[in-house]
């Protein structure tokens, strides 16, 4: 647990970047896997299976494939930040929900802005790239962008977070005596750890 504002702040600063910088290399490697790699995959799939590979070629299914990328790698990276966040006693369900909710606003305000850029016939490739993780979800709403958006951010930072939350979970079930720790740091600071109290 961060013990001081000034910590706290920097902690929140610095992660959200990392993680926000982590988030938006992974949605390139998404897109790359999803537009370019799986496709090229699957033309190794001999002609019998002509209706798997025009399955898999669908935008939808590619679009999938990119978010399933994205929420893999993501869920690992979270998962291991929570066992090194448990070791060190710097647990906080809080502090990740902050950071995990910065992440998405960050993420999220490029959408609001593109029929600006539409209009101007600018930035066409820029939003097909950011959110191609987002085109299946945008189709199974009708075709509205922003609530497209908007859940598939919700499904990657809600992957990371049960990611989170497991990896804590399990991680104090083989090392109980952190979570008599993180109550006592929690007791001395005067603020609820969140995370104990959930394993009660």
């Amino acid at each position: 647990m961060v013990r001081n504002e000034q910590d706290w702040l920097g902690f929140v600063v610095v992660y959200t970047a990392a993680r926000l910088g982590l988030l938006l290399s992974l949605v390139l490697l998404g897109a790359f896997s999803g537009a370019v790699l799986f496709p090229s995959v699957i033309t190794f799939l001999p002609y019998s299976m002509i209706d798997v590979k025009n399955f898999f070629a669908e935008p939808t299914v590619k679009s999938v494939i990119a978010t399933l990328v994205i929420c893999l790698f993501y869920a690992w990276v979270f998962y291991d930040d929570a066992r090194k966040h448990t070791a060190y006693e710097e647990w906080s369900l809080t502090n990740i929900l902050i950071v995990l909710i910065l992440i998405g606003v960050l993420y999220f305000i490029p959408a609001i802005f593109r029929d600006s850029f539409n209009e101007e016939g600018k930035g066409e490739i820029f939003y097909k790239v950011l959110y191609y993780p987002a085109g299946w979800v945008i189709r199974a709403v009708g075709d509205n962008y922003l609530i497209g958006v908007l859940v598939s951010i919700s499904v990657m930072l809600g992957t990371a977070l049960g990611a989170y939350i497991i990896s804590y979970r399990s991680y104090v079930k083989k090392h109980p005596v952190l979570l008599g720790r993180n109550r006592q740091i929690a007791a001395d600071d005067g603020v609820g750890n969140e995370g104990a109290d959930e394993d009660e």
